[in-house]
C-alpha cells in the first residue's frame, strides 16, 4: 500500500490488524483512536483506489475498522499527509482551524480536517 505517496510493503499482514493500528506503528500518529466503533471520525484517513476504469476513487474511511489487509494496492492519505506545521506546509482547512478557534481539545481535530 501506499501512505502519503510512501510505497510500504507489509510482508507477514496480520489480517486482524486494522489500517489504524498500522498507521500508528509506522509513525502516522496523526490518526487517532476515539471509540473504536467508526462513530467518532477521529480515525478519518481517505483512501484512494482505481475502479473498474482508470478513474481513481477517493473515500473516507474510518481506519479503526479497516482490515490493513483491505488497503492493499490503494494509496492512504493521512492528515500528515496533507500538510504539516512542521514542513511549513499547512493545508487551507488547517490554517483556517487553526486562525478560527476551530478545534477544543484538538484530539479529534485530525479526523475533521480528512
Amino acid at each position: 500500500l501506499y501512505c502519503n505517496g510512501k510505497r510500504h510493503e507489509i510482508a507477514a499482514a496480520d489480517a486482524q490488524m486494522t489500517l489504524l493500528e498500522w498507521l500508528r506503528s509506522e509513525g502516522y500518529t496523526g490518526t487517532k483512536l476515539g471509540c473504536g466503533e467508526g462513530g467518532c471520525g477521529a480515525c478519518t484517513v481517505v483512501l484512494s483506489s482505481r475502479g473498474d476504469g482508470s478513474e481513481v476513487r477517493h473515500s473516507a474511511v474510518n481506519a479503526c475498522l479497516m482490515p490493513v489487509c483491505a488497503a492493499d494496492w490503494c494509496m492512504v492519505t493521512t492528515v500528515e499527509g496533507i500538510g504539516s506545521s512542521r514542513r511549513g506546509e499547512v493545508h487551507p482547512i488547517q490554517e483556517r482551524l487553526a486562525a478560527l478557534h476551530g478545534s477544543q481539545c484538538g484530539f479529534c481535530t485530525p479526523g475533521i480536517v480528512m
